[in-house]
């Protein structure tokens, strides 16, 4: 399906095996479209428009002062950056909540090309509107204007710009694949991590910047950030000469692929057909002199004076050894004749045997490690020095065997010129002059030219000088640093061809009758804005309560009364009001609140089902909820007011609440209302029991029933603490983990009643362009003794959202050794 890193070479003193890399893209779940060949997707309609805006004002922005000044653009307007980022940020977003509602990494792969594909296509549509725009400019102007010199000069202009059309496209095209990279890497990385876990290696694949590039090659992008090599037949040092190069390199090093059985069986097959068959036309060709010498016999031998000479052959055996010639003639012609079909069919299989081969052999090509791994003596060990070394002297000698050495160096010696020379002097052109005098001559006329410009052939004789003058150190340094270069063009180019082969099976639905007909037929990929999510009747499928209830209320609001403070006032300000501001941001709703309480709610609807994630946001709004009472309880030691103390239930239910109206009032009827209620308790007798002990976690249970008791019954016998603690339903913590991806640790931590192990989950929401780290410890319920100590686990499991910075550290340190390759258990 992907990567093959499995296939692994060893070559003479290397401690590392080579690597191969043949990634590909899976696409083989997703359904084809109502045409039975391409994917149908359907881009949201207000990202097209804003895209289509903002590359053609980008594209006129970026060519008014060199090839446009002086047009006035209908509709010109500042290029809008920011409104094309966030929205290409909420759709990429969109499409990995709606490949995590399918549980489907494809369908965040299908739309990331579907964006590519319209953006690319968008850049030349766009150029060509700009291009169009400036001729409607000129034929309003009227025809008087048409034959104006100012016209005559905008044309000009306009016809150099279209010469330049692929470096006006590079250009844009980097543009907007950097802003592509930097949401990918401060945004939607985090995102997908959250969600899926570990970090799939397809994404590096679609941030593949030649895409962007007009045809998929660019000699100024490929100075730039590669190596230049000659495009013309005659170019001893072209892309496919300098593969084949390698190629031989690799096979004349000791590497060899060994292919599948039966193909070589196919090619042992076309070897031994082809010797029969040589075997039978030499035969034929034997035969065929034969019998043309016995012609010639038998026409002689009826001659008058051949009939009196007594050593003459009797015509009667001539002509029997002529029949048996022929005879034999015939059966191999006909044997030949008969294999023909047969030898074709093997050396098809042969010659599919050698693609194969050569492919394979090009996959260890496509890992610009290998280079290293092969020609790097200055970071070997000891052991490998000498052969990386060995492999290195036989490169360069290679290079220089086919002429090939002068034109490499040249390429990297003109990166500092290149600006100043090109244009007038075509990059190709300005290579060759460092090595070919006849080129330099060229270019020298060139240059005298365009005596504007200043330009002389100094520097290029003193570059020319310098290549000559190469030791033989700098020659293997360079040779090494275009190794690895070449490499990572190849692999890059060959990554380019793969996105571009996935690009043509989607096929972007712009027509509302295929939209329809594709959507009738569940044959539709939608990659919408939550704004354009629509829905007739959007039913609530799901959702969370959060209850928080405020502990010891009422002898705070007899104290308060007593010093003559306001307990309304005082719970309004320092709990209620900044709780509030917390509600847009996790997509939670006001059920009901007074003074100790506070239920709140999040809603999971048919339309948002993707996204919402309606309780990992629950757990990381009650998180902030506490941070709000701590952040108030840090200053009560100079206000003298009385702390707040919160316990907090979130329960879980997976349909939609009821509701009864009175009045205009709305009243929720839910079960999640009454098992938030009791999650947020806490009985006094854990209180006492628990008071001075030191733990990172705020939530426990206790059992007092006996043995065999149900599910339901043991919760009436729950002896439960919850002091600034969060409690999470076991429906919940099954949904979280549906929700984002959690990993597991179990690492000993001290508990109120001794050192144990602690299972704790760890995981990261999406917010925004943002994510919260989430931990959550699985708890055992232990048995409550009559003498009111604390006895053993039982096996009643419940659920904390942890809030202690200690465990969130810890957590912390386990996504960093994680992300070092550290293994963890997947939750």
């Amino acid at each position: 399906m992907a990567n093959e890193p499995a296939n692994q070479l060893v070559v003479e003193g290397a401690r590392d095996a080579l690597k191969s890399y043949n990634l590909t893209l899976p696409m083989g779940s997703l359904s084809i479209g109502v045409d039975n060949i391409h994917h149908d997707v359907f881009l949201s309609p207000k990202f097209v428009q804003v895209a289509r805006d903002y590359l053609f004002d980008l594209i006129r922005q970026n060519t008014s002062g060199t090839y446009l000044s002086g047009i006035e653009f209908r509709n010109a307007k500042p290029v809008d950056s920011t409104s094309f980022r966030k929205l290409l940020t909420e759709l990429l977003q969109s499409s990995l909540g709606k490949a995590k509602q399918q549980k489907n990494i494809e369908i965040d792969l299908l739309f990331r090309l579907a964006l590519l594909k319209f953006l690319t296509a968008e850049l030349v549509n766009q150029f060509g509107n700009v291009i169009l725009d400036v001729k409607e400019y000129i034929r309003k102007r009227g025809e008087y204007f048409e034959r104006s010199q100012q016209a005559h000069v905008i044309k000009a202009r306009l016809s150099e710009m279209q010469s330049a059309r692929r470096d006006v496209l590079r250009i844009i095209g980097q543009v907007v694949a950097q802003i592509f990279s930097d949401i990918e890497d401060n945004v939607i990385v985090k995102a997908r991590r959250a969600l899926f876990g570990e970090e799939l290696p397809y994404y590096e694949l679609l941030k593949n910047r030649l895409v962007f590039l007009d045809g998929g090659k660019d000699d100024y992008y490929f100075l730039e950030h590669y190596v230049l090599l000659g495009n013309y037949s005659r170019d001893p040092d072209r892309l496919e000469a300098m593969d084949a190069l390698f190629q031989d390199f690799l096979r004349e090093a000791g590497i060899r692929v060994a292919p599948d059985s039966a193909p070589v069986k196919g090619a042992e097959e076309y070897r031994t057909l082809f010797g029969e068959a040589e075997r039978m036309r030499g035969e034929i060709a034997s035969l065929e002199e034969q019998r043309e010498s016995l012609r010639k016999r038998l026409e002689k031998g009826d001659g008058l004076f051949n009939k009196f000479l007594s050593s003459a052959a009797d015509p009667a055996e001539v002509k029997a050894s002529l029949t048996d010639v022929e005879n034999r003639l015939r059966h191999f012609q006909k044997s030949l004749e008969d294999l023909g079909p047969r030898l074709d069919r093997a050396k098809k299989q042969a010659e599919f045997v050698q693609k194969d081969y050569e492919g394979k052999l090009g996959d260890y090509l496509n890992e610009p490690e290998n280079a290293r791994r092969l020609f790097d003596a200055t970071n070997a060990i000891d052991s490998e020095r000498p052969a990386r070394a060995k492999h290195l002297a036989q490169l360069v000698s290679r290079l220089e065997q086919h002429e090939m050495m002068p034109h490499v160096l040249a390429s990297y010696e003109i990166r500092p010129i290149a600006c100043d020379y090109c244009p007038p002097v075509h990059l190709q052109q300005l290579r060759k002059a460092l090595v070919s005098k006849e080129e330099a001559k060229r270019v020298e006329e060139i240059l005298k030219q365009v005596p504007a410009k200043r330009l002389t052939m100094k520097p290029l004789e003193e570059l020319s000088k310098r290549i000559r003058r190469y030791s033989r150190e700098e020659t293997q340094a360079a040779v090494l640093r275009f190794a690895i270069d070449f490499l990572r063009l190849r692999r890059d180019l060959r990554d380019a061809e793969h996105l571009a082969a996935c690009m043509e099976r989607i096929n972007l639905v712009t027509a509302e009758k295929i939209r329809d007909l594709s959507r009738l037929n569940n044959r539709l990929y939608e990659c919408l804005l939550k704004e354009e999510v629509k829905s007739e009747h959007d039913q609530v499928v799901s959702h969370v309560i959060i209850k928080a209830d405020v502990r010891g209320s009422t002898k705070m609001t007899q104290d308060l009364l007593a010093r003559g403070l306001s307990p309304a006032s005082h719970f309004s300000l320092n709990l209620h009001e900044p709780v509030k501001k917390l509600l847009d941001r996790y997509s939670a709703k006001k059920v009901f609140i007074e003074g100790d309480a506070i239920i709140l709610a999040i809603f999971e609807t048919e339309a948002t089902q993707g996204d919402a994630r309606p309780v990992a946001k629950a757990c990381a709004l009650a998180k902030q909820m506490l941070n709000v009472c701590n952040s108030y309880n840090d200053g009560t030691s100079t206000t003298h007011l009385p702390p707040l103390e919160l316990g907090i239930g979130l329960a879980f239910q997976g349909s939609a609440p009821t509701y009864w109206i009175d009045g205009d009032a709305r009243i929720m009827i839910s079960k999640a209302l009454n098992l938030s209620d009791r999650l947020s308790g806490c009985a006094k007798l854990a209180k006492r029991m628990l008071a001075g002990q030191k733990t990172h976690f705020s939530v426990f249970q206790f059992l007092t029933a006996l043995e065999g008791a149900s599910a339901e019954e043991l919760d009436e016998f729950l002896v439960r603490f919850n002091m600034n603690g969060i409690e999470l339903n076991d429906e919940g913590f099954q949904k979280l983990s549906e929700e984002i991806s959690l990993e597991k640790l179990v690492t000993k931590l001290d508990m109120p009643w001794a050192k144990q192990d602690v299972a704790l989950y760890y995981g990261e929401v999406p917010m925004g362009e943002s994510v919260e780290l989430l931990v959550v410890r699985e708890g055992l319920a232990r048995e409550l003794l009559p003498d009111g100590k604390i006895g053993k686990p039982s096996d009643h499991h419940y659920y904390e959202v942890c809030t202690s910075p200690v465990i969130y550290d810890l957590a912390a340190a386990l996504k960093r050794t994680h992300a070092l390759g550290l293994e963890t258990t997947r939750a």
